[in-house]
């Protein structure tokens, strides 16, 4: 039996190093460097996958380390890696954004950093839990003069009661002594909190590579790192665009002993850092929707007692013309097994009766959100006219609302969703999207939109600022107020304007649409809309739902 036989016998034991509870898909073995290079795996000899819970292990590597002896040691390593440290992709995003801010202009080092972190944590558990020979894989590898190296292997050193010399080369400095003994005791102080102790983990290392002007080349190093790309293949991750950041031995001020909001580009870095290969308007969308989402509450209803029930009254003839999820499948096949469409097909038809049950009616919401010069761009910089649109809209589909999002800035120039849809990606992409030209409110399209009054009620919303007196002042070659005017009574769910105005009292087209129905909020700065937000909808329609 060869050494993989061996190893794959022993993949269940490794799992019980955690729990008699973890459930694994067996370590996939690689057996050629062209296997290596198409599962991403190039330096190390062993890496973990967290899109599909995989452990990758290179059979060349592992014989050209001579490690094939240690199976329980480097199989419950790498399980540790999927169920301790970092466990999800979620913690390993919060890892490298905290050792980002740790070591600025070295962020290319951050992954490594990680890396080499989880490590301590998962290899300290092993050897003080299960007594695996951890030390020995380190032995394997060998001894270099590196000073990073020297620096984490003493750490091993002291965790594990290991003479001096026994993992490391040379004489050793203070320095590497004293970080050495500083790291040990986090390891040691946070085994179920790991995430308190990166920062000052990274900032100890941050001088080994900025002082001696060195990136720490070992292959020593690179045959280690085992969650590079642990997050390819993967979307962006949820629940770190607020991260906390903490220190015991380097308070900074303005960086630790508090909460951290992440930039939509310090997001992409996150991102891409992970091995994450998502386009900026996917990274942007699945930003807003984490930043939205704590914000949500329902959007209007129109409530209508008495509304008709449907009763089914038969089958008849389903046209092709018509929906195909018209079809009663089951009444088409009795008919005819042998289903001809528009000649077997039927579907099924309803007459209605009074009742005294209660219909909710979703008001859609047409939402208009001015992405001109002087509005941040959403895809590098918290914009909160996004976050406040991300937050209604979601709210809005939240109760079966369908959502138009149009995106302007100057002349002709706006994007726009399809229609009136219920697709939060595509709300969110439009919304995410960046123009910073000139302001010119796209008249045409609620000119065009409000020919005829809709199905259902429609709110009209607008987050502008004083540009908002284009729409009035723009050459356009109809009468601007008879369109605006029309729009705002077919849709027949009100028109509300949140702005941020340089002069709130004295805005002539401002004070025109207020007295001809629109609601008019101003505000002082766009950190206002959030809490807008949350009013626009409880204001105006979750206390006051109206009877229709």
């Amino acid at each position: 039996m060869d050494f993989v036989q061996v190893w794959e016998s022993k993949w269940d034991e490794a799992l019980k190093l955690w729990s008699d509870y973890v459930k694994l898909t067996p370590a996939k073995f690689l057996f050629s460097e062209s296997e290596e290079k198409v599962e991403g795996l190039t330096t190390s000899f062993a890496a973990i996958r967290l899109k599909d819970h995989r452990v990758l292990l290179s059979v060349r590597q592992i014989q050209h380390y001579k490690l094939e002896d240690f199976a329980l040691e480097i199989l419950g390593h790498e399980i540790g890696h999927h169920v301790y440290c970092p466990g999800d992709l979620a913690d390993q995003a919060k890892l490298v954004y905290i050792t980002n801010l740790a070591m600025p202009r070295y962020n290319h080092l951050t992954p490594m950093i990680v890396n080499v972190y989880e490590d301590l944590f998962i290899n300290d558990h092993l050897k003080r839990q299960n007594n695996l020979r951890m030390e020995e894989v380190y032995k394997k590898l060998g001894k270099q003069k590196d000073l990073f190296w020297n620096f984490y292997m003493r750490t091993y050193e002291l965790l594990w009661a290991l003479p001096s010399g026994t993992l490391t080369e040379g004489t050793l400095s203070d320095q590497i002594q004293s970080d050495a003994a500083l790291v040990s005791r986090m390891i040691r102080n946070y085994p179920n909190d790991w995430a308190k102790a990166i920062f000052d983990f990274a900032s100890i290392c941050f001088p080994y590579f900025f002082e001696t002007n060195q990136e720490s080349e070992s292959k020593l190093i690179k045959s280690l790192l085992d969650t590079l790309e642990a997050g390819k293949g993967m979307t962006p991750p949820s629940g770190i665009t607020d991260v906390e950041i903490s220190s015991e031995l380097f308070p900074m001020e303005g960086i630790t002993g508090s909460k951290h909001t992440l930039t939509p580009s310090e997001y992409s870095t996150i991102c891409k850092s992970m091995g994450i290969d998502a386009d900026i308007s996917e990274i942007t969308y699945r930003y807003y929707k984490d930043k939205a989402l704590p914000y949500l509450v329902p959007f209007p209803e129109l409530i209508t007692p008495g509304a008709k029930e449907e009763i089914l009254e038969g089958n008849d003839l389903w046209d092709p013309g018509s929906p195909i999820d018209k079809i009663n499948w089951l009444e088409s096949t009795i008919k005819s097994p042998v289903i001809i469409p528009g000649y077997t097909t039927v579907e099924d038809v309803y007459g209605e009766t009074t009742s005294n049950e209660i219909k909710l009616n979703p008001i859609d919401l047409d939402l208009f959100v001015d992405c001109s010069g002087s509005m941040p761009n959403p895809q590098t910089d918290l914009s909160y006219l996004t976050l406040a649109g991300a937050i209604i809209a979601l709210s809005a589909l939240k109760t079966g609302s369908s959502v138009r999002v149009t995106l302007w800035s100057g002349e002709k120039e706006f994007l726009v969703t399809n229609g009136f849809i219920k697709n939060e990606k595509e709300i969110l992409k439009v919304l995410t999207g960046y123009f910073g030209g000139g302001t010119c409110f796209p008249l045409e399209l609620l000119e065009d939109d409000y020919n005829e009054e809709p199905k259902r009620k429609r709110h009209i919303l607008v987050i502008s600022d004083d540009g908002i007196d284009t729409m009035f002042t723009q050459n356009y070659p109809r009468d601007q107020r008879s369109i605006v005017k029309n729009a705002l009574e077919k849709a027949g769910g009100a028109g509300s304007m949140v702005l941020q105005l340089y002069q709130p009292n004295n805005n002539p087209v401002v004070n025109e649409l207020q007295h001809s129905g629109w609601e008019i909020y101003p505000i002082k700065t766009w950190t206002d809309l959030i809490q807008f937000s949350k009013d626009f909808v409880e204001r105006n329609y979750v206390r006051n739902q109206t009877l229709r």
